[in-house]
């Protein structure tokens, strides 16, 4: 044989020469036949699973193939289908039946006679018997060796059954319940030995003994593990061996951007991995996303008290550059931990940016940024301040600052906006059928122009501008509660209480109820139940009084607490006016009474003429608002022709030393002293 010249990547070829015993000249032609081995086939792809890993079909071995080829043998056609299996005596003198199988003279009933085994010799059977008791020790040596190299394996002690000839029913009960007591006892060594194979696999999961490839095992089985939630959540992709994830936070658009990638490798740990919650997954995210962030929203003062409204930038309060990350020190994070911050601070970048870019579009709106601070004005000498704050890479909890409210509402108007598709799938669409004329089809000279329908057509917002909205609506919630809380507070008599009917986004009402302590006393089924109304939108505030009549407040918490003063002193009039009416206990005369009034100085003030039954008294009450209620007393003046103003003077009396607690019992008193003088 001789091997012919071939490439370093081709095989080597072999010659088998027809005349081995004269070697040819260098000369002299070859003879032979060049023969090539090769492998017979290459390791096929079954499956490619979704996390990358290919899984390959085995080879067929030497085995295999000849039982293959043999499975593709006609043994019936070799041996025959009449052959018995069965290695019987061949009896010379049995003749064929009809169909051509050998009738035996020695059928008894209709069966065959028993087969012979075929003899040895006169110790066959005494072999057989050897063999069979050397092969049954064999069993026997090799279980005792798996049990003696196995811990947690033991051999049990089984009752052999008792065969007795003809038993007694004594015989069987005791029989049955000693085969009980065996079997309870077999029962609790089988739990013995599982405690101790349970104590073996506690003992194995904290690596104790465990081999290399088992760790090896264990950890490759984690990661694929740990990979299958990441991909839950993330999306992950493998390209040739390089493994990576996206931390892009968009639904709709392009995915996998360069930028926005982080890789994904295997920790190398030691044997010691499953007692520390350490994930066996190692990712690397961007550098610049490698910080935390934080999106602070807060109303602020323009005004000396409000402090500085932009970061001191020699401060180290949120100083913090992605230059001074370690790389070793991300890469001991968690994955979910690193991840979720990573694309929390590329969410909160990319909505800053924004917020910048429409602030700097807007026209009727002063805005200014500086140092990751963005301050727009809100209304009067508030303003809106946006700030982006960064801290270090770290775990830990961050302190929440600014208006939670605010922040939490910016933070799912974001989300929100991830979330919808802007572009609406085409569709066709049934036009209706009309036979009404141009003016009520509007198409002709009653319809709506260019101008007139893109002022009703529902034009898409940003952000800011609704957090505009938002912001304003929230600073005067927050300017008709502290109004609310002054007015309850203030007032002892009569008592007023508030509630929240309504709590919007950019619109919400309040409900004012004001109630008398001792109103049962006098009101005997009437229920003097006085309710006024505030209603706070993004631009100003509106008190509604009962009657229906509103008072326009704008922003001024001054005006919305005197309007709630006046609707105050409308109730005390209404209470006065009832009270005067009980004809059992005070019966007076209302002669007018107007709650438009004015004062001198042109300020509203509420007033009531009483007059008693025997027109000897006249009583004038002045309701101002914020202050105790005026009280004058004169004579009654029968004719204001003939009468003079001398004769007949107001003379004005102290509400405060009037007997009673409360303003009813006030009004009482002075009633019951004035009804007979």
């Amino acid at each position: 044989m001789e091997s012919g010249s071939a490439g370093p990547s081709s095989p080597e070829p072999i010659v088998i020469d027809e005349e081995p015993e004269k070697p040819p000249s260098i000369l002299a032609p070859r003879k032979g036949v060049d023969l090539v081995l090769e492998a017979n086939d290459d390791w096929k792809i079954q499956e490619i699973g979704f996390d990358g890993v290919e899984k390959y079909l085995k080879p067929e071995t030497f085995t295999d193939q000849v039982g293959k080829l043999a499975r593709r043998v006609e043994w019936m056609k070799l041996v025959g289908s009449s052959t018995p299996y069965e290695n019987a005596k061949v009896d010379q003198t049995e003749e064929l039946d009809d169909e051509g199988v050998p009738s035996r003279k020695g059928e008894i009933g209709g069966t065959n006679v028993e087969l012979v085994t075929p003899e040895a010799g006169p110790w066959s059977s005494v072999a057989k018997y050897l063999h069979e008791s050397l092969s049954q020790l064999n069993v026997l040596l090799d279980d005792l060796s798996v049990m003696k190299n196995t811990d947690y394996m033991k051999a049990l002690t089984v009752l052999d059954p008792i065969t007795i000839a003809e038993p007694t029913p004594e015989h069987i009960h005791t029989m049955r319940g000693t085969q009980w007591i065996w079997k309870r006892r077999a029962l609790q060594e089988a739990v013995q030995v599982l405690d101790i194979a349970q104590k073996q696999r506690q003992q194995a999961l904290r690596n104790l003994g465990l081999s290399v490839d088992y760790i090896a095992h264990l950890q490759r089985t984690k990661f694929f593990e740990e990979l299958k939630e990441m991909r839950e959540i993330w999306r992950v992709r493998k390209t040739g061996d390089y493994v990576y994830g996206d931390l892009s936070y968009r639904i709709f658009g392009w995915k996998y951007d360069t930028p926005h990638l982080f890789d994904i490798s295997r920790r190398s740990l030691s044997s010691k991995f499953e007692t520390s919650d350490l994930s066996i997954i190692e990712v690397s995210v961007p550098k610049d996303l490698a910080r935390r962030s934080m999106l602070v929203v807060k109303i602020v003062k323009d005004d000396i008290e409000s402090g500085d409204l932009f970061r001191d930038p020699k401060s180290n309060d949120y100083a913090y550059s992605y230059k001074e990350v370690d790389a070793e020190k991300v890469k001991a994070l968690h994955w979910k931990d690193s991840l979720k911050w990573a694309q929390n601070t590329l969410l909160l970048r990319d909505t800053f940016n924004t917020l910048c870019t429409d602030a700097i579009q807007l026209r009727n709106r002063l805005s200014i940024i500086r140092d990751n601070v963005l301050l727009i004005r809100l209304f009067d000498d508030y303003l809106l301040r946006f700030e982006l704050q960064w801290f270090p890479f770290e775990a830990g909890q961050i302190h929440e600052e600014g208006d939670i409210y605010l922040n939490r509402v910016l933070r799912e108007m974001i989300i929100g906006l991830q979330c919808t598709k802007f572009v609406r799938p085409q569709f066709f669409c049934s036009m209706p059928i009309t036979h009404l004329p141009e003016s009520l089809d509007l198409r002709g000279c009653g319809g709506f122009d260019a101008r007139q329908i893109a002022d009703r057509a529902v034009t898409p917002r940003s952000i800011l501008d609704r957090m505009l909205d938002i912001a304003s609506h929230r600073a005067l919630v927050n300017m008709m509660t502290e109004v609310a809380e002054l007015l309850c507070g203030s007032s002892v008599d009569p008592t007023i209480q508030y509630k929240w009917l309504h709590c919007g986004r950019d619109y919400s009402k309040m409900m004012f109820q004001v109630v008398s302590k001792d109103y049962d006393l006098y009101l005997s089924g009437h229920r003097m139940h006085h309710t006024f109304f505030a209603s706070v939108s993004s631009d100003d505030i509106t008190i509604e009084t009962k009657d229906g009549m509103l008072i326009k407040c704008d922003r001024d918490s001054a005006r919305v607490l005197y309007a709630c003063q006046y609707c105050v002193c409308i109730y005390q009039v209404s209470m006065f006016t009832m009270v005067c009416r009980n004809q059992w206990i005070t019966p007076f005369q209302t002669m007018y009474s107007n709650v438009y009034a004015l004062d001198d100085k042109g300020n509203p003030a509420p007033n009531i003429l009483l007059c008693n039954q025997a027109a000897t008294r006249s009583i004038l009450f002045k309701f101002h608002v914020g202050r105790d209620p005026e009280i004058l007393v004169r004579r009654f003046v029968v004719n204001d022709k003939t009468a003079k103003p001398e004769e007949h003077p107001w003379k004005k009396l102290s509400y405060r030393k009037l007997y009673g607690a409360t303003f009813c019992r006030k009004v009482d008193a002075l009633l019951s002293f004035l009804r007979d003088c």
